[in-house]
């Protein structure tokens, strides 16, 4: 087993395991701000615990239904292997992969913010190791259309952590949770993890002139995991105004707007495809024909977003105006050019697998300039006419400056 889990490990870490010290000095460096700036909350034991569990959980489901996992394993099943190691190997590498580089900063935020005490913080931690094999089981017994018993497994879960807040309660049932999920995967044969890329019938269509919107629509559809994202994206669209209404006596919504532009899965769609990014660099007028149709597609599906939130808005605080359907779609223009032009200039290379790409740092960039901006034009709403008269020079000055690139 030892040998497996160093071949995976640097799969995901690299050759020299530098993926570590990067995501362990990130940790250190934003731990010690939030310290330095001496921002203190009171945060319940509980909430640490579910969001350890259900974070990682999330994280780690994203890491097995990575469309590289089928060709890493292939490469181990042409060599001679014991299937109980290689099983536990394949899921120690996983969880190790998904603590350190995705966890540890939730952890990082969460300890620098709030005390805890020793049994709180060993309880989470401890949460955070059961969800991570917890997950492995429940995508095992779901691959063997064992539905019920992997629901069962987890409403038990998170059914003890919601009734029963006690650290050292807690920390006897993940542990026994923990136990149960090794024990069961001793016994899981690794071919349980291989699903090979099935490549369908090739069709061929007869219209002279293809849509890159067509193309963009079926590749949403393909990959099941975007479309999941976008629902849960408009289900926090629903929800948002409940928790934003209450702050009275100020023009909250553009916070809103800046929020759901956390759009990840379908911002990245050159980054987390090297083949498409190579083809539509070889493309002519490549900035219009298929950025420019990316622009807009993405656009799209932000307005979308937005006019559930401010459906959801009138319905939990009414107060809705037709401006304020002209500024989501300003940020919605705004948010989608931001983002294609990160993934035209900078889309994110040397990731490990397709998890990376979903939690990479860069996708808070535009979130965070919209919020930027969200934050003036509540505080100054002229600047809204100002903006408006400045977005579309920027699509303007970006299509003359690309035509002599």
């Amino acid at each position: 087993m030892k040998n497996s889990l160093k071949a995976f490990s640097k799969q995901f870490f690299g050759g020299k395991y530098e993926q570590i010290g990067k995501s362990v000095s990130a940790c250190v460096i934003l731990f010690c701000s939030l310290r330095a700036a001496e921002i203190q909350l009171v945060i319940s034991p509980f909430i640490l615990f579910v969001t350890s569990t259900i974070f990682t959980a999330g994280a780690m489901w994203q890491a097995l239904n990575s469309s590289h996992n089928a060709e890493m394993l292939q490469g181990f099943f042409l060599l001679p292997f014991d299937n109980n190691r290689l099983t536990m190997a394949y899921a120690l590498a996983f969880s190790g992969h998904t603590l350190i580089t995705k966890t540890a900063l939730i952890w990082a935020i969460f300890f620098a913010i709030s005390k805890q005490s020793a049994v709180q913080i060993a309880t989470a931690l401890f949460c955070g190791c059961n969800a991570c094999f917890l997950t492995v089981a429940i995508y095992t017994l779901l691959e063997k259309k064992k539905c019920w018993v992997a629901g069962s497994w987890v409403i038990c879960i998170l059914g003890i952590m919601l009734s029963i807040r006690l650290p050292e309660i807690v920390f006897g049932i993940v542990a026994v949770s923990f136990g149960i999920a090794i024990w069961y995967l001793h016994n899981v044969d690794p071919y349980t993890f291989y699903r090979p890329i099935c490549v369908g019938a090739i069709i061929h269509y007869t219209n002279k002139k293809g849509s890159i919107y067509i193309y963009l629509l079926r590749y949403l559809f393909t990959n099941k995991s975007y479309l999941v994202n976008k629902v849960g994206l408009a289900a926090v669209a629903c929800f948002l105004p409940i928790f934003l209404g209450q702050f009275e006596g100020l023009n909250i919504k553009p916070i809103g707007f800046a929020i759901l532009c956390l759009n990840t899965p379908i911002c990245i769609l050159i980054s987390c495809d090297p083949c498409l990014e190579q083809a539509v660099r070889i493309l002519p007028e490549q900035i219009i024909r298929f950025y420019g149709c990316y622009w807009l597609f993405i656009s799209i599906i932000h307005v979308v977003v937005s006019t559930i939130y401010l459906c959801s808005w009138q319905v939990f605080n009414g107060n809705i105006a037709i401006s304020d359907f002209l500024i989501s779609v300003m940020f919605a223009l705004q948010s989608a050019l931001l983002s294609v032009l990160l993934e035209w200039l900078h889309p994110i290379r040397n990731w490990k697998i397709e998890s990376d790409l979903w939690h990479h740092p860069r996708k808070y960039v535009v979130p965070a300039l919209m919020m930027l901006i969200a934050v003036f034009v509540s505080i100054w709403p002229p600047l809204l006419w100002i903006w408006l008269c400045i977005l579309p020079l920027e699509c303007i000055g970006l299509i003359c400056i690309t035509r002599r690139i």
